[in-house]
């Protein structure tokens, strides 16, 4: 059996999608992030992945753990996606979110996958290609329909059985993947 391999290759030369940048000056690949973001990496700027998805770059609200699911606000502040912080002063509108491929300090900036193929965190007993929800754990994501924020297009995929314990899986993530209110029907 072939090993699969998680390829985040940028179509930009020098973007190091699986590195962080703190709040001190350095260079990530060709470019230089300074302290404030005042650099020449802008907050929002988007690159293509060699599996034909999305990465975003944006800061850390919170420590964000590697492969957790994250909402993005509209000004590029990531931070772990939860049922509670989905629903906070939203009016009822859909936010954008993606998953951290490495862990990202407290206040730093890296890179956010918007769409493609991450690697992402789902709850035990989360079944293949099934809608997905937000949870209340911190950047985990399941397809239990209690929480009412669905992850629009967002689904595992693993093979053909469910995940037994809480773990990272491959996602397939279409681009523009949103959180959105959500009433079950049942």
């Amino acid at each position: 059996m072939t090993a699969i391999t998680h390829h985040t290759t940028p179509i930009i030369i020098g973007v190091a999608l699986d590195t962080y940048v703190s709040q001190e000056t350095e260079t990530i690949g060709s470019t230089v992030v300074e302290a404030g973001n005042t650099g020449k990496m802008p907050l929002g700027t988007t690159v293509k992945t060699n599996d034909g998805g999305e990465a975003v770059f944006c800061q850390a609200l919170s420590a964000i753990g590697q492969y957790n699911a994250v909402v993005i606000s509209s000004g590029h502040v990531a931070s772990n996606l939860t049922t509670t912080n989905v629903a906070a002063g939203d009016g009822g509108i859909s936010k954008q979110v993606g998953w951290s491929q490495t862990s990202i300090a407290i206040s730093a900036f890296g890179w956010i996958h918007t769409a493609g193929r991450p690697i992402g965190e789902v709850a035990a007993n989360c079944a293949n290609q099934a809608i997905l929800f937000t949870t209340a754990t911190a950047g985990v994501v399941d397809d239990a329909t209690i929480s009412a924020a669905l992850i629009a297009g967002v689904v595992m995929k693993v093979g053909a059985t469910s995940v037994s314990n809480a773990t990272a899986r491959t996602l397939i993530v279409p681009v523009g993947a949103y959180v959105h209110p959500f009433a079950n029907p049942a």
